[in-house]
């Protein structure tokens, strides 16, 4: 766990702190907002505890076919192991970046369809 303590504008601080919210490698634990006196001057101040989770590291894995063509992989946490000469086996995490472009389609038709509900509830009141 890591203390981190934020000084400066409202702005500036929420911004900075939007940020490291939003950073999948750090989670906020403990947050406190308040206001700290510096050369007689009130200011805003955030004071939070955090874990740095480090990011998974991704690692390519390109395969040369037989007649030379190059095909790559893209993977996540990956570990290899050899089973014999010339043979190695290679375990990870990969993303289908098709079925993430598939989810937002669908969660945009969702959110299209409550925007166009809560359009016509207005109209009518």
């Amino acid at each position: 766990m890591l203390k981190l303590q934020v000084e400066g504008s409202r702005e500036k601080i929420k911004s900075f702190m939007d940020d490291v919210h939003r950073n999948p490698s750090v989670k906020v634990l403990e947050q406190e907002t308040g206001y700290k006196i510096k050369d007689g001057e009130v200011q805003p101040c955030v004071k939070c505890s955090i874990d740095h989770i480090p990011e998974r590291r991704m690692s390519i894995i390109q395969i040369i076919t037989t007649d030379g063509q190059k095909i790559e992989f893209k993977m996540f946490d990956m570990v290899q192991a050899a089973i014999t000469e010339g043979i190695k086996v290679f375990a990870g995490r990969s993303v289908d970046i098709f079925s993430v472009i598939q989810e937002e389609k669908e969660a945009f038709r969702l959110w299209k369809k409550l925007r166009e509900t809560f359009e016509e509830k207005d109209e009518r009141s």
